[in-house]
């Protein structure tokens, strides 16, 4: 998917937004790329450290469309290695790419870090109700999901 495709998504329902990517999953989606109110942002789950879990609560901040495209590479190489470990032609140590993508693999995290640098304080926070999109019963990571968002104070 390219962000020009991101800008033409098409929702079955309005009052959801498309989820890119999954990059930290613990009983949900907790960090990765999704719209909010059609537009991309970076979404990252707040950890409650007195209850020790996850909260319903995440900070969202705006990633621009290069920023996009770099986050939906890193997501393919990473399901491509996730593929590659399932059928047992990698091992866990070689996370989270393919020896081939590697090199690239490194390029675009770096590039990720630099770009997507969250703060607490400013950046908007949200709830949000993430859901499978209806009809699709694969599990994570390829699960195509959907989200609500609440803005929150």
């Amino acid at each position: 998917m390219t962000s020009s495709d991101v800008y033409r998504h098409n929702h079955d329902n309005s009052s959801y937004d498309v989820v890119f990517t999954v990059s930290n999953y613990w009983d949900g989606p907790r960090e990765g790329i999704a719209n909010y109110e059609g537009q991309p942002h970076y979404y990252r789950c707040v950890f409650n450290e007195n209850k020790d879990e996850w909260s319903d609560s995440f900070i969202l901040k705006p990633v621009d469309p290069e920023t996009l495209e770099l986050a939906l590479e890193d997501w393919q190489i990473w399901l491509r290695w996730e593929a590659a470990y399932r059928e047992g032609r990698v091992a866990l140590d070689s996370h989270p790419a393919l020896p081939e993508d590697r090199q690239r693999q490194e390029t675009i995290a770096a590039i990720l870090s630099e770009r997507i640098v969250i703060d607490p304080q400013t950046d908007m926070k949200a709830e949000a109700e993430f859901e499978a999109v209806p009809g699709d019963d694969r599990s994570y990571p390829h699960r195509n999901w959907r989200v609500r968002w609440f803005p929150t104070t």
